[in-house]
């Protein structure tokens, strides 16, 4: 009998010792699957493969400051946002001006995205996007920014940017000046989410990117979102 609890009490020393080592990864990973399943819900393009890489380089780095460009319904701003807050740090600065007028700026008039945009009750969408904050408790965490790309850029400092994820006007024209104004807004050893890298229109700015920037092979997803890290 006290061989058998000599054994049962060095078990639970051994569960307590390694949970001490473990305890906040495995809670990040519980935390992780619950806003996975969440996030399913959100409309948008965010896959859950995307959700989780985004959220896992948050969990590593411990960003301070996350900008992304195109939010929509926040398909890919939730699980940004939601890692910040399991950290209990940084903010993310989510651009989207929400408006069809800009969404259809440098597309032709019968080009499918036109179509498409043109059709969107961008309004409707702004609305659920800052419902969905509050109802999970990620205002502190996420700030709206109301505004093209363009005229938000003046918000950021060079330098200032962990991690910026762009994704917004897919025309040519605005998908580059996107990435030139910016880049320098990205610190030095910065992430760089592109999505959409595989559309011809966005050629000219990921050429752009790897200017100044190197392919993370391993975090990037397939050919169709890259993550980059600038030099």
């Amino acid at each position: 009998m006290k061989k058998w609890l000599f054994s049962g009490f060095f078990i639970a020393l051994l569960l307590v010792f390694l949970t001490s080592l473990t305890g906040i990864n495995m809670s990040w990973k519980i935390y992780k699957h619950q806003m996975l399943y969440y996030q399913k819900g959100i409309p948008g393009w965010c896959s859950a493969e995307k959700a989780e890489k985004m959220a896992d380089l948050i969990y590593e780095t411990r960003p301070r400051i996350c900008v992304e460009i195109g939010v929509y319904a926040g398909s890919s701003a939730y699980p940004t946002a939601a890692a910040l807050a399991f950290l209990g740090e940084g903010i993310l600065y989510a651009i989207d001006p929400w408006s069809n007028a800009e969404c259809l700026k440098g597309y032709a008039a019968k080009d499918p995205n036109a179509l498409w945009w043109d059709e969107e009750n961008l309004e409707a969408i702004y609305n659920q996007f800052n419902y969905m904050l509050m109802q999970k408790h990620l205002t502190v965490f996420c700030r709206a920014l109301r505004s093209n790309s363009q005229n938000a850029s003046a918000f950021f400092q060079d330098e200032s940017i962990d991690i910026l994820h762009v994704d917004g006007n897919h025309s040519e024209e605005i998908a580059l000046n996107d990435v030139k104004m910016f880049l320098p807004k990205l610190k030095k050893g910065g992430y760089l989410w592109f999505d959409d890298v595989d559309w011809a229109s966005t050629n000219k700015a990921v050429a752009y990117v790897q200017q100044f920037c190197r392919l993370d092979v391993e975090r990037s997803i397939g050919n169709s979102c890259c993550l980059f890290q600038k030099n």
